[in-house]
């Protein structure tokens, strides 16, 4: 996802000169998730999934559209970037009628991150609210605080460069 070194790693979950009262609240064990496939994270609650112009060309391509194509009939533009739609059930156009993602190979970086979401990692309530939407989440492999730093760190850093390539500012 990332090239990172364990020291740039370090900085992210502790931080400088920071004491256990200030760490991340995941940061001393960890946490559970195991994606099952449900899909449940790819409807629901409505929301943007953002697309980088790179994300969008492979998107377009896997399903044998050109970009324009997909614009038009895949893309919403409701949000502050290029964002895919979804049903009026807040489904997102790319989860099929089994539940799967349509392009899983090539989805955004935003899915690939999810559950390490910043807003769901800001609070043990946060993270437990989704949980009751998702069943992976609190269950499956233990990812150690390091690993969920690493994915925290790539989805900040994915937003930025959707700023900086939209030429949008993030809020």
């Amino acid at each position: 996802m990332i090239d990172m070194t364990s020291q740039d790693i370090e900085g992210i979950i502790s931080g400088p000169r920071r004491t256990a009262q200030e760490l991340p609240w995941w940061a001393c064990g960890g946490l559970r998730f195991g994606c099952l496939g449900c899909g449940r994270c790819c409807r629901g609650a409505s929301g943007g999934i953002f697309m980088r112009p790179c994300e969008e060309r492979c998107i377009a391509a896997a399903l044998c559209l050109t970009a324009e194509q997909l614009r038009s009939r895949f893309e919403t533009s409701r949000w502050r970037f290029p964002s895919l739609k979804e049903t009026g059930c807040g489904r997102c156009v790319m989860n099929g009628d089994d539940g799967r993602c349509r392009v899983y190979t090539c989805r955004p970086v935003e899915c690939r991150t999810w559950p390490f979401w910043p807003e769901l990692l800001e609070s043990p309530q946060a993270w437990q609210a989704a949980a009751r939407r998702c069943p992976g989440m609190d269950s499956g492999p233990l990812w150690s605080p390091r690993r969920i730093a690493v994915v925290l760190a790539a989805h900040e850093d994915y937003v930025k460069k959707l700023s900086r390539e939209w030429g949008k500012e993030v809020r």
